[in-house]
């Protein structure tokens, strides 16, 4: 016993010995480095494309990178580069680019994008050409910033080839800056919570040392829930015991625990998921309504509105079977311009199929039961709608609606009908003027709007783009653009999608290719949007 119990001790010394050891002196000079095991943090799709951390492929570590729907060789993975990086000063650039897409050899580019008074440049850093399925480091010593640069990012992108492809370990630091060969990918092993690739004495001080300390690491906690039930345990560790002991030689795989009202997703999780689930045209049977399957009844309904001092109608879309008895969560929809509450759910350019979308999503499991609420959204005590774009006080009845949405509309609903209350479960999207003003509802009440979308959203909105702490920060930003769009261009969104980037913000960034300033677009954010509001929590 005491020969185990020293062994124990000095073990559990040369773990504090090594958990104490400072990273190397080239690592703690490096002013970027993006492993991707804590999430994608300010990297982004560039143009059409999407990115989200894979856990199966990798140069090092777990995970890395993923970019795909690429509609063009400039469509990639993007970054912006923070303050530490000076125009007129030299750097050195390292990361690793890999493709399983295609046979034949792809050349990737690390490169430069910035903003020379109103002119972008794009100057090539490095370039690099890959083998199938091999990973290639692109990789320049030193490269200078030109001097008049502003609005620095840098990307990935390749030469003609549209492939989807995987990037990992990307490094910037000052030039002259030694940059480490990374380690070599590590796969994670339940219970191997040190991956040192054996189940051993050391995890098992660590499991005990994590009930007692806690474990906030993500890598960590995911090998060290040993039973897969999304928890770390006392259970955990004991079975990480029984495994070294020889009571057991595999781990069990238990029912997910579910807390109501934990966190499922965090923002940045929840983003992900729902960028890797976009479709750009949703299914055609998602518009028509199945034998067996029930749709929810659609009512006309009046609030009165402090604002407009005035009755304003809604029409509300009760779930199929209803029941006062039961709580759902409201999912509030706004119409565009010159629009009224029918547009978005009753007919738009032709007939709306919202209700047939919420539908089969809910009967497939695929959304919660939910109350969709679209209102007339021009509020003004004088005008009865809207006369012309440029006139003031048209644009102030939609601009009116920010406040109205939460000083009138949301009481009337929450006192008629059974609804559950918090942002976990209330959500907004809008089309065109709608979806710029529902930007502005989720900027100024993030405490009470958990899902914000935004479907063409016409330009105007403004604020930081970002909030102040996590109690006010919606669960989910989802944008949604169409390249045909006519009316707002795709770069109107994508300033918007460009806005939340620069300040960190992790959100979905929806391009419909051949997407219309119209119904093709909205149904084609209105499918996924619904599968992907009031996922956040159980």
């Amino acid at each position: 016993m005491k020969k185990i119990t020293s062994f124990i001790s000095a073990a559990a010394l040369a773990l504090s010995v090594t958990a104490s050891l400072p990273v190397t002196a080239a690592e703690s000079d490096y002013l970027l480095h993006s492993t991707f095991e804590d999430g994608k943090g300010q990297w982004s799709g560039r143009g059409s494309a999407s990115v989200k951390i894979v856990t199966d492929i990798s140069r090092s570590g777990e995970s890395s990178l993923m970019a795909s729907g690429r509609q063009a060789d400039w469509n990639g993975a993007t970054v912006p580069l923070g303050s530490e990086f000076k125009a007129g000063q030299s750097y050195a650039f390292s990361a690793y680019v890999m493709t399983e897409d295609t046979d034949t050899p792809v050349k990737f580019y690390l490169t430069l994008q910035y903003k020379d008074g109103d002119t972008s440049v794009y100057p090539k850093i490095a370039e690099v050409t890959a083998e199938k399925g091999q990973w290639a480091h692109l990789e320049n010593n030193e490269f200078t910033i030109p001097a008049e640069a502003t609005d620095i990012q840098l990307y990935v992108e390749t030469d003609e080839s549209k492939c989807s492809f995987y990037v990992d370990e990307v490094v910037g630091a000052k030039s002259g800056t030694t940059i480490s060969d990374p380690p070599a990918a590590v796969k994670m092993s339940k219970g191997d919570i040190n991956y040192d690739g054996v189940i051993n004495v050391f995890d098992v001080i660590l499991a005990r040392k994590g009930t007692v300390n806690g474990i906030t690491d993500k890598r960590t906690l995911k090998a060290a829930d040993a039973d897969s039930n999304g928890v770390f345990e006392i259970a955990d560790a004991v079975l990480i015991n029984d495994f070294v002991m020889g009571r057991i030689n595999e781990f069990p795989v238990v029912e997910p625990v579910i807390i109501p009202g934990q966190v499922r997703y965090t923002m940045e999780e929840l983003t992900e998921k729902t960028q890797s689930e976009l479709v750009n045209n949703e299914p055609a049977d998602s518009h028509q309504e199945k034998p067996g399957v029930q749709y929810g009844t659609i009512q006309k309904k009046e609030y009165f509105s402090k604002k407009a001092n005035k009755n304003k109608p809604y029409n509300i879309l009760l779930p199929a079977g209803y029941d006062e008895s039961k709580e759902y969560p409201v999912l509030y929809v706004l119409h565009g311009f010159f629009e009224n509450e029918d547009r978005m759910i009753i007919k738009g350019n032709g007939t709306m199929y919202t209700r047939q979308i919420v539908g089969n999503a809910i009967a497939a499991g695929e959304a919660k039961d939910m109350i969709v609420v679209c209102p007339l959204i021009f509020t003004h005590p004088t005008k009865a709608g809207a006369t012309d774009f440029g006139d003031a006080a048209s644009v102030e009845g939609y601009n009116n609606f920010v406040d109205d949405i939460v000083d009138s509309l949301m009481p009337h609903i929450e006192a008629n009908y059974s609804v559950k209350k918090g942002r976990d479960y209330t959500a907004v999207t809008g089309f065109s003027m709608g979806g710029m003003e529902s930007l502005q509802i989720g900027m100024k009440y993030g405490d009470k709007f958990g899902y914000v979308g935004a479907i063409c959203p016409a330009p105007g909105a403004q604020g930081a783009w970002k909030w102040e702490s996590e109690e006010t920060t919606p669960h989910l930003i989802f944008i949604t653009g169409g390249t045909s769009d006519n009316v707002v261009g795709l770069n109107t969104p994508q300033g918007y999608h460009n806005n939340f980037t620069k300040n960190g913000v992790p959100h979905v960034w929806h391009v419909v290719q051949g997407g219309n300033h119209g119904d093709d677009s909205i149904h084609s954010s209105l499918y996924c949007f619904v599968r992907a509001v009031f996922q956040a929590t159980d």
